[in-house]
């Protein structure tokens, strides 16, 4: 009788461990594409909002500029506030503030208050980085660290790719408010399923501490410096090329569209890629110089776009995809690797300065330049001289990223 009792029990508890930890890895990538699902809007939607509020195209960059300088501004709080509360309350909030920016953004009566709402979502992309890349270093042993981070950072492409296909189609068949209404109400969910999955911080890891106050590595430095250089050109891409596609390439909205899902595919494929093989084979500072090299062959692909057609639309979201878009992955894998547990909220808050303060700048500086020269052709060389630049920071880099025990 006694067998009989205890192996059902055994397989209830079973099951319950596969859920949590499936909960707790699915929870990962909701966060991140939750927080920055603001900024897929801007960029999808730009010829709605244009059109809804009698705007200039820089004016859509700023919104892009609203959110990502607040989060810039904010980060290096939030990751030692991060440190302190702990990350699972961390990352709940992170779900919660997003839903409320993203319903924001839909009941905006006026430009002024897009970007107010726009404010709200640069809270909410400080705080996703901080939170999720502390519960992988609390949770997760080196060896896997590499890969989840990856499937963790592509989240945001995730959100990209399915804001890409459901953005247009719903804006279509309901108008652009309720489409972002109705993607604002899939964060409630998430937050439900990481409430009852995702374990709480162990107590030895300082949470209600100081956060640690020691020295960051120098490699943390070189990482803000090339996020800000890949996050000035890599807005860029993100938030323009659907408008670039359909006013200098003649493309449909939902062509359009369908370009920026390519680029949030090849994202989601790049992150989780290069993440194993910055973790198992080639670290992540030699990594960052591939993305690099890459992210300047997408932007001046786009800048023949003129002469060569269409077609490099396509090629370029896949070459943004795999480089620029996916350098996050292995930049939280080197501030994971690198930097304690209980100062992870904190290195995290100081790369993530650096690079949303280049995507602040970014997109209206781009939008200025086509407003003001009549064409994109100009912008796109910026771009690939500022992703040029990153791999000139990192190649000179005398630090190698290495594994912390």
């Amino acid at each position: 009788m006694t067998p009989s009792v205890a192996a059902p029990r055994a397989s209830d508890a079973y099951r319950a461990v596969v859920i949590r930890r499936s909960g707790f890895l699915v929870t990962l990538p909701a966060v991140m594409a939750a927080a920055t699902f603001a900024l897929i809007v801007f960029g999808v939607l730009s010829a709605e909002i244009i059109d809804e509020f009698g705007v200039a195209r820089w004016q859509v960059g700023a919104l892009v500029t609203a959110s990502s300088l607040t989060g810039g501004l904010v980060s290096p709080r939030l990751g030692r506030w991060t440190d302190r509360l702990g990350a699972r309350r961390a990352a709940l909030l992170t779900l919660a503030i997003s839903t409320l920016a993203l319903l924001l953004v839909a009941v905006a009566p006026a430009y002024l208050l897009l970007v107010g709402a726009a404010l709200v979502t640069g809270i909410a992309q400080a705080g996703s980085n901080p939170a999720t890349n502390k519960l992988i270093s609390l949770h997760l042993p080196p060896g896997r660290r590499g890969t989840v981070t990856g499937v963790k950072q592509s989240g945001v492409q995730m959100g990209s790719f399915l804001g890409g296909l459901f953005l247009p189609v719903g804006a279509a068949a309901w108008g652009w408010r309720w489409a972002v209404a109705i993607a604002g109400l899939v964060p409630i969910l998430f937050l439900v399923l990481a409430a009852a999955t995702v374990p709480v911080d162990p107590p030895e890891t300082g949470v209600g501490g100081d956060g640690g106050d020691g020295p960051l590595p120098p490699i943390i430095r070189r990482l803000a410096v090339y996020g800000f250089l890949l996050g000035a050109g890599g807005t860029a891409i993100f938030t323009y090329l659907p408008l670039y596609a359909r006013e200098a390439l003649g493309f449909s909205g939902t062509e359009a569209g369908a370009a920026v899902a390519l680029l949030g595919a090849a994202g989601i494929a790049g992150r989780i890629v290069w993440g194993r093989v910055a973790e198992r084979r080639l670290g992540s500072t030699r990594v960052l110089t591939i993305l690099a090299v890459l992210a300047v062959a997408a932007a001046l692909v786009l800048a023949a776009g003129p002469v060569a057609g269409g077609g490099v639309v396509w090629l370029a979201a896949l070459l943004t995809g795999a480089s620029a878009s996916a350098w996050n992955a292995v930049g939280m894998l080197a501030i994971i690797q690198t930097v304690p547990a209980a100062m992870t909220g904190r290195g995290s808050g100081a790369v993530l300065f650096g690079f949303l303060a280049g995507l602040g700048l970014g997109a209206p500086a781009f939008g200025w330049s086509v407003d003001f020269l009549g064409h994109y052709t100009p912008g796109w060389l910026v771009v690939a001289g500022l992703f040029a630049a990153g791999w000139w920071v990192i190649v000179r880099s005398p630090e190698e990223v290495v594994t912390r025990p």
